[in-house]
């Protein structure tokens, strides 16, 4: 355990022994025809969603996983965020292998990240469950069999799993970003809202919407969908389903495998900026749907816990990169007008949760200024000494 985090190796392998050798992978076809016959019902249990774009590298291994479920009543939708490689030809490829079972749909424009993509995906889906998959990420073989048990067997709206595997090149390890400890055994939860933002705020459990189960339903009577931003959006599309679900149920399988890229979003951070801006639109999002629900109405501790909580997430990526601006005065000039002129009759809440941010920022940027000015004196020192030289 290092910082709350639990990581332990495993294993070491290659992308293709996640898959199995051709040999294994057609007794697997042939067993698997035996024991499950291809699925004849209309609407399939399951439809997994997998937003896509520039993936030729990545894609293949990615429905191959999903190609050797031990569940199969599922359809799989790849969205197409217009791609200007080969991923639509190789996605193609994999058609007939699903025997009807996988679709290729594709946005109008280039969205920029996964919410058009996945809200038309949601707008087709037919199964009685949704589970989300990145295009450059892989499914454990057991993994719909796994969530959809759970989700059956204890009548859930939302199954949550706390651990996942994690491939770094060839190395594979089990890891899990939450705070708690993870569960032994499933539990379902059925406890009040105000105890479901409490266990969350605790970081019980992450808002990632993959490696979870949602139920169709729920989303569809409630108008679940992703939230037009840039970044955050698995945040608000979460909380909602957290929310408005009878119950959750939280399992210690290990169904989703995190593939880290360097390239990754993670590993090439946007500008501070733009999270800033991002942050105000996911903000008011967030706080119209709290807003507007009778019980965060009645309980406004929950709604301001929760609130603070996604505020003081992002100013831990903010403040990361906030160092490495050029122009301190750009981000004092965007704050000025963005927050502190902010009409307090339109936004009370936006401007009270963003105020430390301001004044971290702030902070930063007198620092920054400092070190400037002493820099530029010493520096003027130095070209006198070298004239006198």
């Amino acid at each position: 355990r290092e910082g709350g985090n639990i990581k332990l190796m495993i294993a070491i392998v290659t992308p293709d022994m996640l898959m199995g050798t051709d040999t294994v992978k057609s007794e697997r076809r042939q067993h698997m025809a035996k024991k499950n016959p291809p699925p004849t019902s209309k609407n399939p249990a399951v439809s997994i969603i997998i937003p896509m774009f520039n993936a030729e590298k990545y894609i293949e291994p990615c429905l191959q996983s999903i190609l050797n479920q031990t569940f199969d009543d599922f359809e799989v939708i790849v969205v197409d965020d217009c791609s200007t490689d080969h991923s639509v030809e190789l996605v193609k490829n994999f058609f007939d292998r699903f025997d009807g079972r996988l679709s290729l749909l594709k946005t109008k424009k280039n969205s920029g990240n996964a919410v058009a993509p996945r809200n038309l995906a949601l707008k087709s889906a037919r199964g009685k469950y949704v589970t989300f998959v990145d295009n450059d990420d892989l499914l454990d073989k057991n993994a719909i069999e796994n969530l959809i048990t759970n989700a059956e067997r204890f009548d859930t709206d939302l199954v949550i799993t706390e651990r996942f595997f994690e491939l770094n090149g060839e190395e594979l390890s089990t890891n899990s970003y939450q705070h708690s400890r993870p569960v032994e055994q499933p539990a379902l939860v059925n406890d009040d809202i105000g105890k479901r933002i409490s266990d969350f705020v605790n970081r019980c459990f992450l808002w990632d919407v993959w490696g979870k189960l949602f139920r169709r339903d729920l989303l569809v009577k409630h108008k679940i969908e992703f939230p037009r931003v840039v970044l955050f959006e698995d945040f608000c599309f979460f909380i909602q389903a957290l929310v408005h679900a009878k119950s959750y149920v939280r399992i210690p399988e290990r169904v989703y495998v995190y593939r880290n890229r360097a390239e990754s979003l993670s590993h090439d951070p946007p500008h501070p900026f733009d999270i800033t801006r991002n942050m105000i639109e996911v903000f008011r999002v967030l706080d119209r749907f709290l807003s507007s629900h009778e019980y965060f109405i009645n309980h406004r501790t929950y709604r301001y816990m929760l609130l603070d909580f996604f505020v003081q997430r992002r100013i831990e990526l903010v403040s990361k990169n906030i160092y490495a601006l050029s122009e301190a005065s750009e981000i004092d000039e965007y704050l000025r007008r963005h927050i502190f002129n902010a009409n307090p009759q339109e936004n009370v809440a936006l401007t009270c949760y963003l105020f430390d941010f301001a004044n971290l920022a702030r902070l930063t940027i007198d620092r920054l200024s400092d070190e400037n000015r002493r820099l530029t004196q010493a520096l003027n020192r130095n070209r006198k000494e070298l004239a006198h030289g």
